[in-house]
């Protein structure tokens, strides 16, 4: 869990107690304190980035005492800002916000919000890969127009703490934050970059320039978040903001971003929950009342109104560990107390059992190596050359940011790993019987489809259509299936020699010989026929007997 540390001064003087009772509260709301180096080192619970700075910590312990409950929606005004988005294919998104009146009036405040932002870099941001956060003084910026675009890496900018401009690449090659993060959005020797009355204030995700430091003495700031997800870094913008503006007399700037997203940000905005104290009470085994359920949501500073026999809750666009009505139970059981629910002996009696489909994997095993065939287990992600070979191009997922390129892609076929198993063992005696029961993953229309698959495999000298119809047809039968075969079209199949088995009207495999063009290209020599069943469709077609 991310530990942050603040002055003990600072804690008291936002929350108006001592350690100990600090201490306390804290571990409430799953936190730990220790002391060290005249710091208060406080480990925070990952889901909770709005604690990471000591006014955010605060805001959670007054509402824990009931000193305040809910959330005010902060006024907003219009900053006069706008962002333009140009084309920037490694982190095309980007919002921003301007907080007036955060007056960092010491260096305790300063570092302890430079804190915050990292803080936030590494658990929302993915280490600044899926968001990442420039603060800037408002009043340094040359103007009240930015833009957001790429730049050749040998322009220049007056990067933070430097004395003189450098070339971007200089920044990436010899700046500590430049060789952490330099890689994430360059391409093709250009950076990610915002621009201000012609001069460049951020390489996002690396540093800012020197131009818009902040400073003691700083009093409004220029927030931008950049990313690879307009989600993320929206509740990014929101959990920053909000910790500023509980600063006394902040207020909420919106920022025009002209983009394919167009609009005024941040976007503040509750999520709304009807709940009522029933589906609280089930979970938690409590026997809360509407009023006294409404009292203690209040106080984890959600905004609640009684409607009749329900609650309404606005949680606040900083929650972002709130997304279900459990974790406005969570919620409640802090509040309320652990220790002060009680135990409970439970009435209902479980027992755990196996998955149709794990029997049924098991039963196939079985019989499969009775026909004489080897069990082999091979990677879900695949070579993008072999799936491209097999024609299946159209349907396969590819990974983002994979550790190799050749294991890139998730196998759309069972029959993608088991050709390539086959290549491995071409010096192998023959015939090579291989099955494999494992996942495929393919796309079908706009969805993804993952199904639990078997795959069979024969070669040999010689091999057809009969020697793999022969096992597949065993294999249903001692299943106890009703099948039936039709002509089928495969890509990678000889065509007439390849069919489709039918189950309850449903198709749940195929069985053919490849396409000695295929096998060529793939370097084997002999050749092959394949099946393959879906074993979740099996299911699902069975579900009625076997239930």
């Amino acid at each position: 869990m991310p530990v942050l540390r603040f002055k003990p001064s600072r804690l008291y003087e936002l929350t108006g107690l001592d350690l100990e009772r600090l201490r306390e509260l804290l571990f409430r709301l799953k936190c730990e304190v220790e002391e060290a180096e005249g710091y208060v080192n406080v480990e925070i619970n990952a889901d909770r980035p709005d604690m990471f700075i000591g006014e955010g910590l605060a805001r959670a312990v007054k509402g824990l005492l009931g000193v305040e409950t809910g959330w005010a929606k902060p006024k907003l005004v219009d900053s006069g800002l706008t962002l333009k988005v140009e084309r920037v294919p490694t982190r095309p998104y980007i919002v921003g916000a301007v907080v007036y009146n955060v007056n960092i009036d010491s260096n305790d405040y300063l570092e302890e919000l430079i804190q915050f932002q990292e803080k936030l870099h590494e658990g929302l941001g993915r280490k600044r890969r899926k968001a990442a956060i420039g603060i800037h003084d408002l009043e340094k910026l040359p103007s009240k127009t930015l833009i957001y675009t790429m730049k050749n890496i040998e322009e220049t900018f007056k990067p933070l703490n430097y004395d003189k401009p450098l070339k971007i690449r200089e920044v990436l090659e010899n700046d500590e934050k430049g060789k952490l993060y330099g890689s994430i959005s360059l391409l093709d020797n250009e950076h990610p970059a915002i621009v201000s009355g012609g001069e460049i204030i951020t390489i996002p995700p690396v540093l800012n320039s020197d131009i818009t430091r902040l400073e003691v003495g700083t009093k409004h700031l220029f927030i931008d978040v950049t990313g690879t997800d307009l989600k993320t870094i929206s509740l990014v913008l929101n959990v920053l903001v909000s910790g500023l503006l509980e600063r006394r007399n902040a207020e909420l700037g919106l920022v025009r971003v002209e983009s394919p997203w167009n609009g005024l940000y941040p976007k503040f905005e509750p999520r709304v929950f009807k709940v009522k104290p029933e589906s609280i009470n089930e979970i938690l085994g409590t026997e809360f009342g509407l009023e006294e359920l409404a009292s203690i949501i209040a106080r984890m500073r959600h905004n609640v109104k009684l409607e009749g026999d329900s609650l309404t809750v606005e949680v606040p666009p900083y929650r972002v560990d709130v997304s279900r009505i459990v974790d406005l139970a969570e919620d409640a059981a802090i509040c309320y107390g652990y220790e002060d629910l009680g135990p409970r002996s439970s009435w209902r009696v479980m027992r755990g059992g196996l998955h149709y489909i794990t029997e049924l994997s098991r039963r196939i095993r079985t019989i499969m190596i009775g026909l004489g065939f080897t069990e082999v287990k091979l990677l879900s992600l695949t070579s993008p050359h072999t799936v491209k070979l097999l024609g299946l191009e159209a349907v396969s997922v590819e990974v983002l940011n994979p550790v190799q390129v050749e294991y890139s892609v998730l196998r759309p076929f069972m029959a993608v790993s088991l050709l390539q198993t086959l290549k491995g063992n071409l010096h192998n005696p023959k015939p090579i019987k291989i099955f494999e029961i494992g996942p495929v993953v393919y796309k079908r229309n706009d969805n993804v489809v993952d199904e639990e698959v078997l795959g069979l495999a024969i070669m040999d000298e010689e091999v057809g259509y009969e020697e793999i119809q022969a096992p597949t047809y065993s294999l249903l039968r001692i299943l106890d299936f009703k099948f039936k075969v039709n002509p089928a079209k495969l890509p990678f199949l000889v065509e007439g020699r390849a069919a489709e088995v039918i189950v309850d009207s449903e198709r749940v495999g195929y069985i053919g010989e490849v396409q000695p063009e295929i096998l060529e290209k793939l370097g084997l020599e002999y050749p092959v026929a394949l099946a393959e069943i879906s074993l979740s469709k099996l299911s699902n077609a069975t579900s009625k007997v076997h239930s």
